[in-house]
């Protein structure tokens, strides 16, 4: 009998739960949590803070999941210090767990910038930041967004579903940079300009005071925002402090082997927290999405209980619906090297971007239209397709051979936003 220990309880750590008491009846499971609740959706989080769904929507299953799987929860626990030599984890509380197998299912933590008076603004990412953010932008009827990227434009939505004020502010010079290409980020910015969001691009924040019960956040412009409620959605970073001197290769998250393994043996990374090759690419990197969770959670889980099962790789996927426009992105949105095609087709209501590497479809931007999203991720997990299924795969995806014919660019090529007018501030 063996003794498994998850550090955890995310996607990556549920699953990996449930896949190993599914091969072995009779293992200990132990699963430590710095958070004192059972295992949640962080994606369910904004749903909540605009009052789609009650706080008990949020949780993937009740208290006493853990009892029926026969696991010892450890939750408002926190993992100190690892010791791959004595095979054991050292908690807050002083107490100790020995393992055979351990899974580090850590997750990420909102990556807030270091100016005066950051102390003052909100995060969107744990279930406490979500009841503090609930009851803040209730009692506000302006809010600032600082960062532009998924969790930003989240919240940004939500903002918009409880009719506040929205000003968004962008370090870069677009919206969504990791996700969109230039193009498509302009449609959603016309998007948000026509929705009354103020739209600060370009622009850092310096600083952040008080003034009269109001925030003021400071821009490096020398323009100040006047809000009632500061949000810094400016990325997240892997949660790996407490590795410090296990000898794991850590690297911007911890570098696995095909199934999930890391440098050390009867170590396992999942989730947020491990890099992953995306099928797309080619490269290793951190894919923070809930498939990809649940997907290297399972497969952890697995090879942890003897059973060698390689975990279903998908390319990076982001769905949101930024003012209610409906937006998917898929794998690479900008060509890498000269050779790369990019197959642009734009409508009146509708954008679609794709990038072919040869016969191989290896991103996608959907805008407006989005119903083929699901048939094109398939074509980008199957890899190199012949040229019938390729063409077949423009006309179902409404890029008709007239569209390549007419905007067929590579990476310098640039289009005009499909909706013109609005203003950005820079």
């Amino acid at each position: 009998m063996k003794r498994h220990v998850i550090i955890g309880n995310g996607g990556a750590a549920f699953n990996a739960l449930q896949a190993i008491r599914s091969l072995l009846t009779d293992d200990d499971i132990a699963v430590v949590s710095r958070e004192a609740c059972p295992a949640y959706s962080p994606m369910l989080t904004p749903y909540y803070v605009a009052g789609r769904i009650p706080y008990s929507g949020m949780f993937l299953c009740r208290p006493g999941f853990y009892r029926k799987y026969g696991a010892k929860a450890l939750l408002g626990r926190s993992a100190v210090a690892v010791e791959p030599g004595r095979q054991r984890v050292h908690l807050d509380d002083g107490h100790t767990l020995d393992y055979d197998e351990l899974l580090i299912a850590s997750g990420s933590s909102p990556n807030v910038p270091s100016v005066p008076g950051a102390d003052l603004g909100l995060t969107l990412w744990t279930l406490y930041d979500a009841r503090r953010l609930r009851a803040a932008v209730r009692r506000s009827g302006s809010v600032a967004v600082v960062g532009a990227g998924l969790i930003g434009l989240q919240v940004v939505d939500t903002l918009l579903q409880l009719n506040k004020k929205v000003m968004l502010i962008e370090i870069k010079e677009r919206l969504l940079p990791r996700v969109l290409d230039g193009e498509g980020a302009a449609i959603v910015s016309e998007r948000l300009l026509g929705r009354g969001v103020m739209l600060h691009l370009g622009a850092q924040a310096r600083k952040i005071t008080v003034e009269k019960g109001k925030k003021l956040v400071h821009l490096d412009s020398g323009a100040t925002i006047e809000a009632g409620t500061v949000v810094f959605a400016t990325g997240v970073r892997p949660n790996t402090a407490f590795l410090g001197g296990t000898g794991l290769k850590v690297d911007s998250g911890i570098e696995v082997d095909e199934v999930g393994r890391t440098s050390i043996e009867h170590i396992f990374a999942a989730g947020d927290v491990a890099r992953s090759i995306d099928p797309a690419s080619g490269r290793s990197g951190i894919n923070a999405t809930w498939t990809n969770a649940v997907h290297g959670g399972w497969a952890a889980g697995c090879n942890m209980a003897g059973k060698r099962l390689l975990p279903r790789q998908s390319s990076r996927v982001n769905v949101l619906s930024p003012a209610g426009l409906p937006v998917v992105s898929l794998g690479l949105v900008e060509p890498e090297n000269g050779r790369d095609e990019v197959v642009v087709h734009r409508s009146h209501d509708s954008y679609r971007r794709l990038v072919f590497r040869g016969d191989r479809l290896v991103g996608a931007v959907l805008i407006g239209e989005v119903g083929e999203a699901g048939i094109l991720g398939h074509a980008m997990e199957n890899g190199e397709m012949p040229p019938s299924l390729k063409a077949d795969l423009a006309i179902n995806s409404a890029f008709h051979k007239l569209a390549r014919s007419v905007s067929v660019h590579g990476m310098s090529g640039q289009h005009p936003a499909l909706i013109p007018g609005g203003r950005i501030h820079r």
